[in-house]
């Protein structure tokens, strides 16, 4: 059986987004991706419209046919690194494609050696190149250079034809062929924040090799490749659990066994293309990540491919790498318009200039993959206001566009899909009337309507998160406190009630997210409260890690970067209004304070991060 190249699908997301992602970091989960590129096996790149599932031929392919190589990207770029031409020669190159135009290019920041079979996975920040026949080594690419380097942590042995996937937290190398002949199970894990390369001793249940692998927010798949036993090549779709690292065949496994593949993916679905039994087909397979279904859609390659690669990318239309968190509104008091900037990378904290049009506390925010918008509130004597802010993440500018809000409404919450924000809940003047009501604002061009949807109860200072695919709003007032959990479905704007809820009635607390969880902390019912609530998107199941906030409030707001939730201000009554943010971990779920503070001790304040 000949060697074939490895395969690569980047679930990137951040994953956020994903996601997007990512992710991460999300943004390795490709919430942010509307196309898959398949490249190689000869020099042709496909594009698969994640859309409407339809494969074409933009024309624009790679400098030369080559086979064996492996695919990963960034926001803005896929990278097509390594492979092997005929008749037997290795290459280095790595080839760039420009996900705004598509244009392809050879920018000349090559692997360090000629090598094939290797594999790619990427964070938020760099790509790791992996492996190859008669390679350990792990080779980085830096995206805000494109500088390539080795940093000496390398895989335990040499290893070709494994793939790779990653969570936003890991990247995972699964699989591959030891020399000389030596197919093995192995699962390496490699650490994104300190380049740690360790076995956690987590492996398939079968060696093999030349599969391919995609990803959700929560799992990792790892479909197809070849054994040494019977039955020599393999149908097996095997699920990495991304939170506990347990490895299991679920068995939804692809219609017929084939190796040589390549795999890439949507928030939504995995897509396995092409590969061979031994001889090359032209089938793309589909794996819907709710239900874990796989089928073939029908609509395959022109023409039949394998030993390719395999990436996610486009236009970005969620959050890609998240550089800030702004804190908006709140009260001191009095009132105030300031937007505090939370610098992700070294977590400062600074002050703009850019504030708000009006200062109001009891606000919401939502973000847009260019804007965020802090919308309703109230502004004390003055009233409570409509208003819309946006803010551009680009220059930093507060604009106030013609669009409000229905109604003067404060107290809200909000949460956002990849092309709408959701402004639910909330208090209305006069007589102080609860609403249950839903104001969707959509962001190309920034309008709102009130969809018939309303959330179950008519309930304020409320709390929101969203996954890809769902916004749930948690907890708030009505006027007891509730534990209650609505999720409103973004594809058909129905809303239900999930039978889990937050471990405690409470109002006034605030929510961030990671791909994979929501976290609902502090809160209160009659006194503060510093629990934070776990929402696993997964499953929509509820619990309560260990860590808590670090005080006890009520009134603050939550936002998040591709790798911690941060949770700022607030107030634990009567007058302990406090200027902390407390960060959560999301790799780990640790909470700790961080030295930087908001300007000043506020409440009822809003936050949103961007995606520059």
């Amino acid at each position: 059986m000949p060697f074939v190249g490895d395969v690569f699908g980047l679930s990137s997301v951040y994953d956020r987004q994903v996601l997007n992602v990512e992710q991460r970091n999300f943004i390795n989960w490709p919430e942010s991706a509307i196309y898959g590129y398949y490249g190689g096996g000869n020099n042709t790149i496909s594009r698969l419209d994640f859309s409407n599932e339809t494969v074409s031929s933009p024309g624009r392919n790679l400098p030369s046919a080559r086979s064996r190589l492996t695919a990963t990207s960034s926001s803005s770029y896929g990278y097509f690194g390594g492979g092997y031409v005929f008749p037997g020669i290795f290459i280095c190159t790595i080839t760039r494609l420009d996900f705004t135009n598509e244009t392809v290019s050879d920018p000349g920041r090559n692997l360090p050696t000629e090598r094939t079979q290797v594999s790619a996975t990427s964070s938020s920040s760099y790509s790791y190149f992996s492996g190859g026949i008669f390679y350990s080594t792990i080779t980085r690419l830096d995206f805000s250079n494109e500088t390539v380097s080795n940093p000496g942590n390398n895989l335990p042995s040499a290893r070709g034809g494994l793939t790779a996937t990653s969570s936003s937290s890991y990247g995972y190398f699964g699989g591959g062929l030891e020399p000389p002949v030596n197919r093995i199970s192995i699962i390496t894990r490699l650490d994104f924040f300190n380049e740690i390369v360790s076995n956690p001793g987590k492996n398939f249940p079968s060696a093999r090799n030349l599969l391919a692998a995609t990803s959700s927010s929560s799992y990792g798949y790892f479909g197809g490749g070849y054994t040494p036993v019977s039955p020599l090549i393999l149908s097996t779709i095997t699920r990495l659990d991304f939170f506990n690292e347990t490895v299991s065949d679920p068995g939804k496994n692809l219609p017929s066994a084939r190796g040589q593949l390549a795999a890439t993916s949507s928030s939504s679905y995995g897509y396995y293309g092409g590969g061979a039994i031994p001889g090359e087909i032209s089938t793309i397979t589909r794996l819907d990540f709710t239900t874990e279904n796989v089928n073939n859609p029908g609509n395959n390659f022109p023409g039949t491919r394998s030993s390719f690669a395999a990436l996610s990318g486009g236009q970005s239309i969620f959050r890609g790498s998240k550089t800030y968190g702004y804190f908006g509104g709140g009260s001191i008091p009095p009132f105030v318009s300031t937007i505090d900037r939370l610098d992700f990378p070294n977590e400062t904290v600074s002050l703009p200039g850019k504030n708000l049009s009006v200062a109001r506390s009891e606000l919401a925010a939502v973000s847009s993959s260019n804007y965020g918008y802090f919308g309703g509130g109230s502004r004390g004597g003055a009233g409570n206001s409509s208003a819309i802010d946006r803010l551009d993440f680009s220059n930093e500018t507060i604009t106030t566009p013609t669009t409000k809000l229905p109604s003067e409404i404060e107290r809200l919450a909000a949460t956002s899909s990849s092309s709408y924000g959701y402004f639910g809940g909330g208090l209305l003047p006069p007589g102080n009337v609860r609403v249950s009501t839903i104001d969707r604002l959509d962001f190309s061009n920034e309008t709102i309507t009130t969809p018939t949807t309303k959330l179950f109860q008519a309930k304020e200072r409320l709390a929101a998160v969203s996954s890809s695919s769902y916004g749930y709003f948690g907890g708030g007032a009505t006027p007891t406190s509730v534990n209650t959990i609505d999720r409103l479905d973004f594809s058909n704007e129905t809303v239900s009630t999930l039978t889990p809820k937050l471990s405690s009635a409470r109002q006034g607390l605030a929510a961030t997210s990671s791909s994979s969880y929501g976290y609902f902390g502090g809160g209160a019912t009659l006194t503060s409260v510093n629990t934070i609530d776990r929402l696993d998107f997964s499953n929509e199941t509820v619990s309560t890690p260990t860590p808590k906030l670090v005080s006890a409030r009520q009134g603050l707001a939550a936002t998040s970067s591709s790798s911690y939730g941060y949770f700022g201000g607030g107030n634990n009554p009567p007058l302990t209004r406090t200027n902390t943010i407390d960060r959560l971990d999301f790799s780990n779920e640790t909470v700790s304070t961080p030295t930087p503070k908001l300007s000043s001790a506020k409440e009822s304040l809003a936050a949103v991060s961007n995606s520059n």
